[in-house]
């Protein structure tokens, strides 16, 4: 008998239903904010086997850590060796070289960034300064023009 009620114990404590705690926790929370979560949650634990729904969502997101982590260790890639020491400086030079051109050619095209934006600056004042003494003509030409009126209406 003492055997028995052992083991009846065990399978409580590690009962895997899908109806624990956690589960419910999440099912109600989903219909609280989203009521779509809610359901596919509710569905998932009346038909699926030994539903964990944090341990799911925990083995998700370690395996998107996982990814995002390798795919943005930045520019930068690690050669391996490939035990012939000869081949392997020659590969180190070949790439210090490709770098240092690759930062040569990045600061030649900030320079002709900077030169462009210099040139639309300029581009756009000659513009306006056109645009201003077109109006200035035209107010002169006005000007002009309400004198004429004047005197001849005086005369």
């Amino acid at each position: 008998m003492s055997n028995s009620a052992s083991q009846n114990q065990y399978k409580y404590e590690h009962n895997n239903s899908n109806w624990s705690g956690t589960n419910l926790a999440v099912m109600i929370g989903g219909f609280v904010l989203f009521p779509p979560i809610g359901f596919i949650a509710l569905a998932w634990m009346v038909f699926g086997k030994n539903v964990d729904i944090i341990g799911t969502i925990k083995g998700k997101a370690s395996k998107m850590s996982r990814s995002s982590h390798c795919k943005g260790r930045g520019h930068r890639r690690h050669y391996g060796n490939t035990g012939n020491m000869a081949f392997d400086t020659y590969k180190a030079e070949s790439i210090s070289k490709l770098e240092e051109e690759m930062q040569r050619r990045k600061e030649q095209l900030k320079e002709e960034q900077t030169a462009f934006n210099e040139f639309v600056i300029n581009l756009q004042q000659s513009k306006d300064q056109a645009e201003f003494n077109q109006f200035m003509k035209a107010q002169q030409a006005a000007e002009n023009a309400a004198k004429n009126d004047k005197e001849d209406d005086s005369k």
